[in-house]
């Protein structure tokens, strides 16, 4: 009984040992470069239902990939509470996020080439628009997803 228990220890303590040492070879091979990040950009209008699961996802996502996220919400003038879910959700995961409202859809389709157009090269963007069908495959942990 002891002996088991012994190597279960043992077993652990490698373990914690080799998480540590790819860390920090990792770190090693990034050098000075800035850690990768995630933009999503969320084009939104009365989307309540959807936001607050679509912003957990990527911030899981985010985790286990190891980025930083940011998300931008380009809202068209929601009359429900998806900026309310919006504001709950960035205090609850201290995500850094932009909130923008437009009110016509070419202003928001102006915005969303200028954050393309702002894109860094450490970046991944999704652009999101959810009354688009097809990018609904954008969406991290869904089967036949394309992240």
């Amino acid at each position: 009984m002891i002996t088991m228990l012994g190597w279960i220890v043992l077993c652990y303590g490698l373990a914690a040992v080799a998480v540590h040492l790819a860390h920090r070879l990792t770190k090693k091979l990034r050098g000075n470069r800035p850690q990768p990040w995630i933009h999503v950009v969320i084009v939104a209008h009365n989307d309540e239902r959807h936001l607050e699961w679509i912003i957990r996802a990527y911030c899981w996502y985010a985790w286990f990939k190891g980025k930083r996220l940011e998300i931008s919400v380009l809202d068209g003038g929601s009359t429900d509470e998806t900026l309310l879910i919006v504001n709950r959700m960035m205090g609850r995961y201290g995500v850094v996020c932009h909130v923008m409202s437009e009110s016509t859809v070419k202003a928001r389709d102006a915005r969303v080439v200028e954050l393309q157009q702002a894109q860094e090269a450490e970046e991944t963007q999704i652009i999101l628009y959810l009354h688009r069908q097809d990018d609904w495959r954008k969406l991290p942990f869904l089967a036949g997803s394309t992240v």
